[in-house]
């Protein structure tokens, strides 16, 4: 293609209105251009040229390889190019969950030890006074072993039923009626004049609390 005075776009538009579809090699674009070698930058602004004069590129400028042949014609329209594409925006990584489940399991492996201080709770002295010891099992400490059994076999059945979400919170709820009666318990040691609280009380609260809190976090873990 012969140079002109007019912008190199505009002179292969010319040549195409007259002499129709030409088929040509990067070497034909860097003397029009007057380059010795395409760098990116060039390929796409040599592009955009071709583009907004209405020269449609086949394949489009940036993609063609050294030994690629370039189609050159007329578009009907300008928009008929190819366009840039747009930069995918890079993707956000997902938040990532072993954390939360890994804090799920080192809970659950604190369960037998909520439970032992259940039992030791329950069976422990609960009141006491100079004279006197009342243990757990004397008051509601049968109550507080049976709820602590249950709330174990539930969080055992919860470990070996694909982490159904019911039983770990039947094993809360279960820990929390045994936290009331602790509760009561020690409201009517606070209000008896010659008993207090003893460290079987502290203990099965203790114990209780914990295994609310074992239970909940397996409910987060889903």
């Amino acid at each position: 293609m012969a140079r002109s005075e007019l912008p190199p776009e505009q002179t292969i538009r010319r040549w195409l209105a007259s002499n129709g579809p030409v088929d040509v090699d990067i070497a034909a674009i860097e003397q029009t251009w007057g380059l010795e070698s395409l760098t990116a930058g060039d390929r796409r602004r040599i592009g955009r040229a071709l583009e907004e004069a209405g020269v449609v590129c086949d394949p489009p400028l940036r993609r063609a390889g050294r030994r690629d042949k370039l189609h050159l014609s007329l578009g009907g329209d300008t928009s008929a190019a190819e366009p840039e594409p747009e930069p995918e925006p890079e993707e956000t990584p997902a938040p990532e969950r072993e954390p939360a489940a890994r804090d799920g399991r080192s809970a659950l492996r604190l369960a037998p030890l909520a439970i032992v201080l259940m039992v030791a709770g329950a069976v422990g002295p609960w009141a006491k006074s100079i004279f006197v010891v009342d243990y757990g099992l004397d008051r509601s400490g049968l109550l507080v072993l049976v709820l602590a059994a249950a709330a174990g076999l539930l969080l055992l059945a919860h470990t070996r039923a694909a982490g159904r979400a019911p039983l770990p919170l039947a094993a809360a709820l279960v820990a929390t009626v045994a936290i009331a009666v602790v509760v009561n318990e020690f409201r009517e040691l606070l209000d008896d004049d010659l008993l207090g609280p003893a460290w079987g009380l502290y203990a099965a609260f203790a114990g209780s609390a914990a295994m609310v809190a074992i239970a909940m976090l397996q409910l987060a873990r889903r």
